[in-house]
């Protein structure tokens, strides 16, 4: 019976374990370019972000190229995402927090109408801008660097690189540290 249990419990061990390491695989390596994900990208080895404008939900046009000399904080997101959901809270309390770093935040909302989209934001207390972007185009920007899953978070550094990509709901101190260490010196 003893020798029964031990069993049981390795196999649960190792199936825990196999969750975790494939949970593991799939942030590191989603078939993307990027150099790493999940960690702050070394300044060497950061690849160019592409520029992002367009149409945001509460009107007016804005282009990320103004913002150029600020990391920029780009979240792929809708309304219609459980994970996304869960995470707005998040993106805006790091956004009120880093403030103070010169950081700015752009969402990008996904594959709906911009109706359900500016709903969401005044939902969450979201305090930073999002470009509509219902047909995913901007997404297709990012070529090999494309975000993997909904929600997608990127930190584009002052000169304009990808220095940290997350595919998934991100949470409070991972997104703050990597923010605080990607719009550093």
């Amino acid at each position: 019976m003893r020798r029964r249990r031990l069993l049981l419990v390795g196999a649960a061990v190792t199936a825990v374990i196999a969750a975790t390491a494939g949970a593991v695989h799939l942030t590191d390596a989603k078939g993307s370019g990027l150099p790493a994900v999940g960690q702050v990208i070394p300044a060497a080895q950061r690849p160019e972000a592409p520029d992002i404008s367009g149409t945001i939900l509460t009107g007016g046009h804005l282009d990320t190229a103004s913002w150029r000399g600020h990391a920029v904080v780009v979240n792929f997101w809708g309304s219609w995402c459980a994970p996304c959901r869960k995470e707005a809270p998040v993106l805006a309390r790091v956004a009120r927090d880093t403030r103070f770093l010169g950081v700015r935040f752009l969402g990008i909302d996904v594959r709906e109408d911009p109706a359900a989209g500016l709903a969401f934001e005044r939902n969450y207390g979201i305090p930073y801008p999002s470009i509509s972007d219902p047909g995913d185009l901007i997404a297709a920007r990012f070529g090999t660097d494309a975000p993997a899953a909904t929600p997608s978070t990127y930190i584009i550094d002052a000169q304009g690189r990808i220095a940290w990509a997350w595919f998934g709901a991100t949470t409070y101190n991972q997104l703050d540290l990597a923010v605080t260490e990607a719009a550093g010196p």
